[in-house]
């Protein structure tokens, strides 16, 4: 039988005891956490409980009008409200606030508890799951078009020279054009597979043996009418001993994309240098993606990687605030890690690690 963390929030010592007691007959909580009031409930840290029991009448405020802060703070835990008196009313409001059940403590006993118990906290998990799909179909759908503006920029840029160069009766530039065309599309229809795939609930990683030096060059080959346009100067090195990365290789030069586009994009007035460094790092590949650029404030160097938050003071530079977003995500899905460091006015280091070889993902790895 699956056991639960429970909290119950209940002002009443002898009605926190009675559920502590009910729970442990049952066998339904591995453990019981307690809080006379809101405020210390919100106020502890550690694991997300499963099921939380919520007082109607607490100290101050009611359970309800609490309710919004409570599920804020554990979204994907399943909330049971508990009163001393039956009201339909209050059953209802619980109800349409979010609460996964509704009982008297007049009537709680061992059965009703653990049909309340494991009936809510599915419910709960199937919801939280659904709203995050929902959030990555949303997200996505706008990553898409984010992340593929830049090699379709490459194509038209790739279409003019051609013309041009068949125009000008030179046909073998204008072969290593259509070449470099050819994998320009190849690599689009790779990368819009990889993000459907992506936002799907069974979607597996499809690992492979990738050279380090190909993740990188599909990154800028996508990114070549920028790099043209800007003038940057990219330059790479490679650790020996990492020839090769077992990894998904789509999402990885997705990354890389992102990174180097970034650098170039934030460069500022100066011409974008951008190094992109590849370290072996015990069991693990380290991506640096160093620039000139503007920088990031300490106090921003975290919250870029949520959606659509950007640091302050890019003045005209155009973004959705998906860039960083999305890295993470996607180095998140990969058991790896992100995060950068940056001297404002001096520059940005991106960096990005991950391990050589691929270990699935039992737990949400945590960013540094």
């Amino acid at each position: 039988m699956d056991e639960y963390l429970a909290l119950v929030i209940d002002d009443n010592s002898g009605d926190r005891k009675l559920i502590r007691r009910l729970l442990a007959r049952v066998g339904v909580s591995s453990a019981v956490l307690e809080a006379d009031c809101v405020a210390a409930a919100l106020a502890m840290a550690g694991p997300e409980p499963d099921v939380i029991f919520l007082d109607y009448l607490l100290p101050g405020r009611s359970g309800l009008s609490a309710l919004p802060e409570v599920r804020e703070k554990w979204p994907g835990a399943a909330i049971i409200m508990m009163t001393g008196q039956g009201d339909e009313t209050v059953a209802k409001s619980a109800i349409l606030n979010g609460a996964a059940d509704y009982i008297t403590k007049n009537v709680i006993n061992q059965n009703a508890l653990q049909r309340m118990v494991r009936n809510g906290v599915d419910a709960a998990r199937m919801k939280w799951r659904l709203e995050q799909q929902r959030q990555d179909l949303a997200t996505f759908s706008d990553v898409l078009v984010h992340d593929l503006k830049a090699p379709m920029r490459a194509v038209a840029y790739l279409a003019d020279q051609i013309a041009e160069d068949f125009e000008a009766g030179e046909l073998k530039e204008a072969g290593e054009g259509l070449a470099l065309l050819k994998k320009s599309a190849l690599r689009m229809q790779r990368m819009v597979t990889a993000l459907h795939d992506h936002i799907h609930l069974d979607r597996q990683e499809k690992y492979e043996n990738a050279a380090v030096r190909d993740l990188i060059a599909g990154a800028l080959d996508a990114l070549e009418l920028d790099i043209v346009e800007s003038g940057a100067e990219v330059s790479v090195e490679i650790d020996p001993q990492i020839d090769e990365l077992y990894c998904d290789s789509p999402l990885v030069s997705q990354v890389l994309q992102n990174l180097i586009g970034n650098a170039i994009k934030y460069s500022g007035d100066k011409a974008p240098r951008v190094a992109v460094q590849v370290h072996l790092r015990g069991s693990e590949a380290r991506f640096e993606v160093i620039d000139n650029g503007i920088g990031i404030a300490p106090e921003y160097s975290k919250t870029i990687f949520e959606p659509f938050k950007r640091a302050p003071g890019l003045g005209d530079v155009q973004g959705s605030g998906l860039g960083l977003a999305t890295c993470r995500k996607l180095v998140l899905r990969q058991n790896g890690r992100i995060w950068c460091e940056s001297v404002p006015g001096e520059g940005t280091t991106m960096i990005f690690c991950l391990p050589i070889l691929a270990v699935p993902a039992t737990a949400t790895p945590l960013s540094a």
